[in-house]
């Protein structure tokens, strides 16, 4: 069953919205994903639940279930306009229990309705009775998307917590990141209130919720086949806590929680691991023999951000790359994202001369400054031993293409240093830039394709691979701009290492592309770009 008995509280099977040819999608699909990251059990629910209707997806996932002891089936809800559309109360419970269904889901923003008492305690009440889980998953599929962020209704949760404190509730969202403080006092005020993990993408998330509100309180899930299993299950094997709270987190919550449906516990017998990544991600211990990690893209922050940074200390930060076999790390600040860089680049150059060798600093540029004090802040941070160059128009509100730009790329080709930037805007703009300036190295800041004729053309430019959230993700961007040219980027203090890690250790890649994207390329370029002054 694997040391943890991994249970993934969070799948989503069926021919869904923005499937694409090759995507995965069926039951088999998920059982091979499951067989190779080495997980034992499922809960799923059909996309037409999600979707479109839970009537038609409730029954279809009862058939798509039916044969595979792995998966087990869940159930969306809503409140009916009629009995037509769905059964009520103690019907709906008697048809749960009939087809061992162990977990109801509820979509308010996607079906347009409310938590409050008014409109879901009706069919909620003999649930509460029997101690159903109820998943609530606020994000809305449509035009702009599947994802969401910020989404939890975190008020209207608490009300219906504390109306029913009976009823199980598990928030699920697809990304919980500003709002993390509403969830620390929602489940402080609600003992009956769980999360589903694979929103929680943020820096020891899973260390502080255990120790602040006990590992009983989530499950884990990876939301399959939108995301890859391995980042949440990496950065589960490889969190700091200890074996009992991994294995109630991976698996024996969600199986008490839906115990009262009366299913067979399958018998489960898992493959080996494909190669020592494979292992790595499955067990959070590093490999031996294997060559220690470089990551080109992590922040310093300390113990507050816009949103809280736990265990945010320099010691700590250094403690926790330790433990998952990271060497080297570029760092730059938070404060220059919103507010004032100055500060943010004496946190860098303090963390560089404190560990020398551990971190490179990257000087935080704000264009709205003006060619003058950007110049000055170049000079000053290079005077603090600072190597590189950080850019982040897209959340300064500077315009990403524009020319103010160009002062920190010619500084950058001048001293052939590293700039980094989250989004260069349009490929005919990192074009004109890689090619303007060729003693330069060219950074994107997170995982894309887009760039990938020019890269075919210029070898000043490299792709950073946060986030990498596909099940194939790492595979589809190796195939299209190479091994060679993909760096393995934490985002560091933002997001767990080990959920970037994740992605690349269970990619279906040889080891040597792995060694590659996880520091080789790196390495490889500090022989040439940002060196050390002497």
């Amino acid at each position: 069953m694997g040391r943890w008995s991994l249970f993934d509280a969070n799948c989503v099977v069926g021919r869904h919205l923005r499937l694409r040819p090759g995507g995965l999608h069926t039951a088999d699909d998920l059982l091979a994903e499951m067989d190779h990251h080495g997980i034992a059990e499922a809960l799923v629910v059909d996309a037409l639940a999600r979707e479109h209707h839970p009537l038609d997806g409730n029954r279809r996932v009862l058939a798509t279930v039916a044969g595979h002891p792995r998966l087990h089936a869940a159930w969306a809800a809503l409140p009916a306009a009629g009995d037509d559309e769905q059964p009520t109360g103690q019907e709906l419970l008697d048809q749960l229990r009939a087809n061992h269904v162990g977990a109801v889901l509820l979509y308010p923003r996607q079906y347009r309705f409310s938590l409050a008492d008014w409109c879901v305690d009706a069919f909620l009440e003999p649930l509460a009775a029997e101690r159903v889980p109820v998943i609530i998953n606020p994000n809305e599929i449509g035009p702009a998307g599947a994802g969401g962020m910020d989404d939890t209704p975190w008020e209207s949760v608490v009300d219906l917590c504390r109306r029913w404190p009976s009823l199980p509730v598990v928030v699920s969202e697809h990304r919980i990141r500003r709002s993390q403080r509403l969830a620390y006092r929602a489940l402080e005020a609600c003992p009956n209130l769980h999360l589903e993990t694979s929103g929680w993408w943020l820096h020891r998330g899973i260390e502080y919720l255990s120790r602040t509100f006990g590992p009983e309180r989530l499950l884990f899930g990876s939301n399959w086949p939108e995301f890859g299993q391995g980042m949440t299950q990496a950065t589960l094997t490889g969190a700091e806590i200890d074996d009992d709270a991994k294995r109630l987190i991976a698996g024996d919550n969600l199986r008490r929680l839906i115990a009262w449906s009366d299913r067979a516990q399958p018998e489960v017998e898992l493959p080996p691991p494909a190669d020592a990544y494979v292992a790595f991600g499955q067990s959070g211990e590093f490999p031996a023999g294997e060559p220690l990690i470089a990551d080109c893209h992590g922040h310093r922050g300390d113990t507050a951000a816009h949103y809280h940074l736990p265990d945010g200390d320099l010691d700590s930060v250094v403690r926790e790359m330790d433990r998952l076999g990271v060497e080297q790390t570029c760092i730059f600040s938070f404060t220059g994202v919103f507010s004032d860089e100055r500060p943010g680049n004496d946190t860098v150059a303090e963390a560089v001369a404190r560990y020398p060798g551990r971190f490179l600093g990257f000087t935080m540029l704000n264009p709205h400054r003006g060619e003058v004090a950007m110049l000055a802040e170049l000079e000053r941070g290079a005077a603090m031993g600072l190597r590189g160059i950080k850019l982040i128009p897209y959340y300064q509100g500077y315009p990403e293409e524009g020319p103010l730009l160009d002062v920190a790329c010619a500084w950058a080709n001048a001293h052939r240093q590293f700039v980094l930037d989250h989004n260069w805007g349009s490929a005919q703009q990192i074009q004109r830039l890689v090619s303007s300036y060729p003693d330069a190295c060219f950074i994107t800041g997170h995982s894309t394709a887009a760039y990938a004729e020019v890269m075919r053309r210029h070898e000043n430019l490299y792709v950073c691979s946060c986030p990498l959230l596909g099940p194939r993700g790492c595979e589809d961007l190796v195939a299209t701009i190479g091994a060679d040219r993909l760096m393995f980027g934490s985002d560091l203090q933002d997001l767990p290492i080990a959920w970037g890690l994740g992605p690349i250790l269970f990619a279906r890649l040889s080891m040597e592309q792995k060694r590659l994207i996880l520091g080789g390329n790196l390495r490889r370029l500090l022989q040439r770009y940002s060196l050390q002054a002497e």
